[in-house]
């Protein structure tokens, strides 16, 4: 459980209906729209729209917590507005809103068709929501949590209720008797809440959550708008033409590890020449930033963002579904440890922070050879949910790892190790350990969130998080 005031989270621009309706709420009355919306809040909306707009608007909304699990990607995110009595629970894989749980009715003041349903002014009673919502089927008793379920399309009320009555028509008697108060609400997509709860179909031109195919090395291709991104081959225009214009353009002024190429790349210990100039394309709403040169206006590298919970970036970027494909060759020489165009297994790759100025730079040696090699039976995909260890599977290990977003005395440094050819874990006795990027940073310091790795292939860079799921990566040129 973590505070919205910890993530940076950004403001975007509210154009579409949704988000129109988001403004003229403003923390007064909330309409009901069965199975489609309360008040600002559309069932299907994703994760960072809903937080921008609670960053947004209203004092109500400044005690937000966001609940999730680190362990497991599949578990819903919830964002908790307490001071209102209300629950957003978001689908753990796409991130978008799928249920609204309005669990303090007390607290919100919300409305069908222009009459209150409840609020601190109006009491939800039995006979209040019958009248309010309409005629609806019986509903439904639940002895062992002493709740009576009344659904209506979209919509479900509980009031608590003990009975042993097993007929309908003396269940309702009952109620009516005794007019108990609604304790919950909940829209939700569907006829009832009991089924499996799904989220609203997505339209054909809806480019939210698109399926991205990355072939490392080469580009990525997006699959609804059928066009593709290639390094050193797509300009500028290019670029625009597939995606539009950016949310954001940022000028690289600065290569804090330019020392490092010049040691491990020139004889005589040269600086090579800056990279002044070199451009980023911040997509927020795609998960994506693209790097271009300042000379040539060619695609140099490619940023996807997963957006995963317990990290700094956290709501900077909607979720990119990116999908890897592996061909066999690229098994095979990912775990021989081959050289690539007789050079050293030296993977140089470039990891930006895209959004505030930080730029980070790595050069990663891969000091280690694998001399057992596997044959793989066919090709195989890595996607935003598959964990680190899944991936150190199909591509073979790496190099000792950078270590990125902690100060100095507060890293956990990990026990780093690397995979024999006996396939039994040796601990990497180097003394210098990870090397560490960006340490001195008084943003890394107020950073409350552990530590990300860095682990470099020929093609891409993965930033690991504590538990194992993959928080971006970054696509780069072989040739």
């Amino acid at each position: 459980i973590a505070s919205l005031k910890g993530y940076p989270g950004y403001e975007t621009a509210m154009e579409s209906e949704g988000a129109k309706a988001m403004a003229d709420a403003r923390g007064e009355t909330m309409e009901v729209l069965p199975g489609k919306a309360l008040g600002p809040f559309m069932l299907g909306c994703p994760l960072s729209k809903v937080i921008s707009y609670m960053k947004h608007w209203g004092m109500q909304y400044r005690q937000v917590q966001v609940q999730f699990s680190q362990g497991d990607l599949s578990t819903d995110i919830c964002l908790v507005a307490a001071t209102i009595g209300l629950r957003l629970r978001f689908c753990g894989y796409s991130q978008r809103l799928k249920l609204i749980d309005v669990y303090d009715p007390k607290k919100i003041q919300i409305s069908y068709e222009g009459r209150l349903l409840s609020g601190p002014k109006s009491t939800p009673t039995f006979s209040l929501v019958s009248r309010v919502l309409g005629p609806t089927f019986p509903g439904k008793c639940h002895p062992k949590r002493e709740v009576y379920m009344l659904q209506y399309p979209g919509v479900c009320a509980l009031f608590p209720f003990k009975s042993t009555l097993e007929k309908h028509d003396q269940v309702v008697e009952r109620l009516e008797q005794i007019d108990p108060v609604a304790v919950r609400f909940f829209l939700h997509t569907g006829k009832s809440c009991l089924e499996r709860l799904q989220l609203p179909s997505l339209g054909a031109s809806e480019l939210y959550f698109e399926l991205v195919v990355v072939r490392i090395g080469t580009g990525i291709r997006f699959a609804k708008r059928k066009r593709s991104l290639l390094f050193r081959r797509h300009t500028l225009q290019h670029v625009l033409s597939v995606l539009g214009k950016p949310d954001q353009v940022y000028v690289k002024d600065i290569d804090s590890m330019r020392i490092h190429r010049a040691s491990s790349n020139s004889a005589d210990g040269k600086l090579p020449p800056t990279t002044r100039g070199d451009y980023f394309l911040n997509y927020f709403q795609l998960g994506i930033d693209i790097l271009l040169s300042g000379k040539t206006h060619f695609v140099k590298k490619m940023v996807l963002h997963t957006n995963m919970p317990a990290t700094r970036n956290f709501n900077r970027y909607n979720r990119c579904n990116y999908q890897i494909m592996v061909s066999v060759e690229q098994q095979l020489a990912a775990k021989s440890g081959k050289e690539v165009d007789g050079k050293s297994k030296i993977l140089a790759a470039t990891v930006e922070n895209r959004s505030n100025g930080e730029t980070v730079s790595e050069s990663i040696l891969n000091s280690h050879k694998q001399t057992e090699r596997k044959t793989p039976a066919s090709s195989k995909a890595i996607s935003f949910h598959t964990k680190w260890d899944d991936v150190k599977n199909i591509l073979g290990p790496s190099g000792r790892p950078m270590v990125y977003g902690g100060s100095p005395g507060l890293l956990d440094y990990p026990l780093l190790s690397n995979d024999g050819a006996d396939g039994k874990s040796k601990s990497d006795k180097s003394p210098s350990g990870p090397m560490i990027l960006g340490g001195a940073s008084e943003l890394n310091r107020l950073n409350p969130f552990k530590s990300t790795l860095f682990y470099a292939y020929d093609g891409i860079v993965f930033e690991v998080l504590p538990n194992k799921y993959i928080a971006s990566i970054t696509l780069f040129s072989t040739s």
